[in-house]
């Protein structure tokens, strides 16, 4: 990755992984917006509002941890939620969105539960994160009873979850062989 100012930043240097964590939380910030104006329930536009709250507050963290190692906060050309997105195509309803998020959400609770037992991990990540997790489990929750609620009306919900897991699947596939070594 190279910065704007031409820094050319390592992906073993912490800011690579802070800068892709920061973007996935400021893209789902986006996606979280835009199923508030589809949600359908009280319950549900509530929660959402909780969780966008919740995106930003951890995008900051992640800023303020690249902050600490000196880094650049930097755009990312392919955050995992665009290439999760081009595997499943372009999602039309709620239920598609609810999915999508489901899968993006168990995803990054995930990759957070994996590095923060890491053996030297630096403070300025072990402390967000921890924090970071707490918030994903609920996200995963809340979005695991809307899909409920969702499929004593629509039948095919279980499908799309299948759907968005088998495009996680391809995602990771794709990000993991353009990784760079």
């Amino acid at each position: 990755m190279i910065t704007r100012s031409g820094r050319h930043i390592d992906p073993e240097d912490p800011v690579w992984i802070l800068n892709h964590y920061r973007a996935a939380e400021v893209h789902g910030a986006g996606a979280i917006m835009r199923m508030q104006r589809l949600a359908n329930t009280t319950r549900l536009r509530t929660d959402l509002s909780r969780h966008l709250r919740d995106e930003a507050v951890h995008a900051w963290l992640w800023t303020r941890a690249i902050e600490e190692f000196n880094g650049e906060v930097v755009d990312v050309d392919e955050p995992y939620q665009a290439v999760l997105a081009a595997h499943y195509g372009i999602p039309k309803t709620l239920n598609d969105m609810l999915a999508l998020t489901l899968v993006s959400e168990r995803r990054g609770l995930s990759e957070y539960e994996i590095h923060v037992d890491q053996q030297g991990l630096p403070k300025a990540i072990r402390r967000p994160m921890k924090a970071i997790i707490r918030d994903e489990q609920w996200h995963v929750s809340y979005i695991e009873d809307a899909l409920r609620e969702q499929a004593k009306e629509d039948k095919g919900v279980h499908q799309l979850i299948e759907r968005a897991e088998h495009a996680d699947a391809l995602a990771i596939e794709e990000l993991e062989s353009n990784a760079p070594v």
